[in-house]
């Protein structure tokens, strides 16, 4: 069975929701705590042994880059301070093997991936969605290594997914389901954000993917619809063959691309930290009281 060697994170979206923030700076570059969600993103393929990340950056975000890279003026000043501890967090930025390719054309999150072609080839791949954190806490299994282990079982494309009731239906792509067990659903049809009574199941599909090397190879025979080219057309093929599953999965997960979401992460992260998770939770306290 392949094994799942590199992975795409998309990052070129122009975070309009989030302006005017996002004018200079990059939505995956927007901080969790001390952390820009892209890194956290990153921090999941570590559980997977992913030997490859490429992000797909929109022209001009070499902040992206810059971040990865080197910093040798800081590097010197943190040591020559003796801030062992800072200079050791620096150094964790750089451990991830990071190549970039350039989206110059705003055509989706299909395009996107297509933009990482030269890289991938027609090997399996994990795609990681920027506008999603996925905590795993002690004893979780990382929502990206429950999906690269169901693919290396079963040879099949699958999707990570979660329930979701009312309205919500309508945020997300929703599939009908074949089968079940143990949390792993057969899929055998997708639809793209669905009206409440069109909606197929309570199951949502969100930013977590291991997708088998043939999609990348479909993705290229797709014609734009509306100025782009929809992976669900692609998924949706695999659904009716039979080869595409959704899985649940353990802790949880964070929508940052929503202003109310970033902060909830926020909030949940700083709650977490022991360098002032403390203290944050003494001022939620006293805020309860105030309303």
């Amino acid at each position: 069975m392949q094994k799942v060697k590199k992975a795409i994170i998309p990052a070129a979206g122009l975070g309009t929701r989030f302006l005017p923030i996002t004018k200079a700076l990059p939505k995956p570059m927007l901080p969790v705590l001390d952390k820009p969600n892209i890194q956290y993103i990153c921090e999941e393929l570590s559980s997977v042994g992913v030997e490859e990340i490429i992000i797909v950056v929109s022209p001009g975000s070499d902040v992206i880059e810059k971040h990865f890279g080197p910093a040798e003026d800081l590097e010197k000043r943190l040591l020559s301070d003796g801030k062992t501890k800072l200079y050791e967090i620096e150094r964790e930025t750089q451990k991830f093997n990071v190549r970039f390719a350039v989206q110059k054309e705003a055509n989706g999150l299909a395009g996107a991936i297509l933009c990482a072609e030269e890289y991938v080839k027609d090997e399996p791949f994990a795609l990681l969605l920027g506008d999603e954190l996925m905590y795993a806490g002690e004893g979780d299994t990382p929502c990206i290594k429950r999906l690269v282990d169901i693919f290396e079982q079963t040879g099949k494309s699958v999707i990570a997914t979660m329930e979701v009731f009312g309205d919500d239906v309508s945020k997300y792509g929703n599939f009908g389901i074949k089968s079940e067990k143990d949390g792993v659903f057969e899929i055998n049809q997708l639809l793209e954000k669905p009206s409440v009574n069109e909606a197929l199941s309570n199951y949502a599909l969100i930013g977590r993917y291991v997708l088998c090397g043939e999609v990348m190879a479909k993705l290229k025979t797709l014609k734009p619809r509306n100025n782009e080219i929809y992976l669900t057309d692609v998924l949706d093929e695999l659904a009716a063959k039979g080869e595409l599953l959704a899985a649940l999965f353990d802790g949880v997960r964070y929508d940052v691309g929503d202003k109310a979401g970033y902060i909830k992460a926020n909030v949940a992260y700083a709650l977490r930290s022991k360098e002032i998770g403390e203290d944050i939770k003494e001022y939620i306290k006293e805020l309860a009281r105030q309303l």
